[in-house]
């Protein structure tokens, strides 16, 4: 127990440091991005193969790398947001279509030696599809999620121009991460403490068998407030850019993405369960690994995009 508290508020500390570089550099933070999601997307390929779903070997990862590439030459020739969003897609597609068909044309052979095929008694154009899709799912998740990290992060110069008007001398690509993470973390942090506190009845006990009713309704109080108090305390430093915005915009945010971080949560735990292991990884010795601490994040990464723009634009 000490470890994993002495662990959690390191994390935080890393956390923090990552926002202050984030601050005085959104390019490096990038880089932060890409690190934690390239080792997300390997811990996803492990549970996919440990849950019997094998993936092209290095191709998740290649779609991790080349969505980052797509967004960070995206944002440097200042692509709108469309623009950028399109190209991710049209790479995702054409990665998709080259595996599918280069792995009939040039490695048929190792396709009809798989292992795993011949226990599964599939036909090599069977096996090619189910291992084609499994690789397709891990290119979305959680990569595709991951992405709309990165436009959060460069939210400003990504041709919304309403947007900019209105947020004028507001880093609100910080704004905006530290909502994402404030929201997601205290949904965690009062789920669990209330959970523990309160206990009653099991909200999954087939899926996650340690979460509880009590634990996810003030897992929703905890995202609300913490919402509210990324509002509040930008509205006192920057007064006149966040007039526009009220307090019960944010309420809802905070609700509804406490939801979206609960049902990551969940579908982690899932995939966890599916695969018959306690975490993703180990990189955070006790805390697990990146995808057990990336999961409600990634989640909640599209809609809190998606709220920035309609608040403020």
């Amino acid at each position: 127990m000490k470890e994993k508290v002495r662990i959690g508020l390191l994390l935080t500390l890393v956390l923090i440091a990552c926002l202050v570089v984030e601050y005085f550099s959104p390019h490096v933070f990038d880089f932060i991005i890409l690190f934690f999601g390239l080792i997300a997307t390997m811990e996803f390929n492990k549970l996919q193969l440990k849950a019997g779903n094998p993936t092209f070997k290095y191709v998740p990862e290649i779609s991790c790398f080349l969505v980052f590439i797509a967004t960070f030459v995206g944002v440097l020739c200042n692509l709108s947001a469309v623009a950028i969003l399109l190209t991710v897609f049209g790479v995702e597609v054409l990665l998709y279509l080259s595996i599918l068909v280069g792995s009939t044309v040039f490695i048929k052979k190792d396709i009809e030696q798989d292992e795993f095929r011949r226990v599964t008694n599939m036909s090599t154009t069977q096996f090619v599809i189910f291992k084609s899709n499994n690789t397709l799912a891990a290119m979305i998740y959680p990569t595709l999620l991951i992405f709309f990290v990165y436009l959060i992060n460069h939210i400003q110069v990504l041709g919304l121009e309403t947007l900019t008007t209105t947020t004028e001398g507001v880093p609100m690509g910080l704004f905006g991460l530290i909502l994402l993470f404030m929201i997601c973390c205290l949904t965690d942090t009062f789920a669990m403490l209330f959970g523990k506190w309160i206990k009653g009845k099991k909200l999954c006990p087939t899926i996650s068998p340690n979460k509880t009713i009590s634990g996810a309704l003030f897992g929703l109080l905890g995202g609300i407030i913490g919402a509210l108090i990324t509002y509040f305390v930008f509205s006192l430093i920057f007064v006149d850019a966040f007039s526009g915005a009220y307090f019960w915009q944010f309420i809802i945010v905070g609700f509804v993405g406490s939801l979206i971080a609960e049902a990551g949560d969940i579908f982690e735990s899932f995939l966890k369960r599916r695969a018959e292991v306690k975490d993703a990884g180990d990189f955070f010795k006790s805390h697990g690994g990146v995808l057990d601490r990336l999961d409600s994040i990634v989640f909640n990464a599209p809609f809190v995009f998606a709220c920035l723009l309609f608040i403020f634009g």
